[in-house]
């Protein structure tokens, strides 16, 4: 089956996000991967991409830990980005903690993390069946600057 995918591109103004998040850790493994499963699973499901649940190990976890934020509220992780070089990535949320704002804090930070280290473009990358992520990314200053078949 074939994939349609969008390269986005932040244009929008400075933002500054005064969300604390950590980094990723080991012992955060398995919350973190049922999360990460959680939220790509009807995606991969719907696009017939396998396998299904397709969390990264915990060694390539490890790998990139400096690199994953985590957002905890209460002392459980509740979502998480990712930022690699210049591309945000890996942006989930818990699924009873969706709609409540948490991906767009998430976003923010991203992109305020990035533009504070002077990084650019600020790019993502999203499957065009997910049309609840490219309304949010529309709504944060991102554009469609490609559309692909993969």
């Amino acid at each position: 089956m074939e994939v349609v995918a969008h390269t986005m591109e932040y244009q929008g103004g400075h933002i500054a996000s005064h969300l604390r998040l950590r980094n990723y850790s080991d012992f955060d493994y398995y919350a973190y991967k049922r999360i990460y499963e959680e939220c790509f699973r009807d995606m991969r499901t719907a696009l017939q991409r396998f396998p299904i649940d397709c969390c990264p190990g915990r060694e390539e976890l490890e790998c990139k830990k400096e690199k994953i934020y985590i957002l905890e509220m209460d002392g459980k992780i509740i979502g998480s980005v990712a930022i690699y070089g210049n591309e945000i990535d890996d942006l989930i949320v818990e699924k009873g903690a969706q709609r409540m704002g948490h991906g767009e804090a998430l976003l923010r930070f991203a992109v305020s993390h990035m533009q504070s280290e002077h990084v650019s473009p600020i790019i993502l990358h999203v499957a065009d069946w997910n049309q609840r992520a490219i309304k949010m990314y529309l709504k944060n200053g991102f554009s469609v600057i490609k559309t692909e078949i993969v």
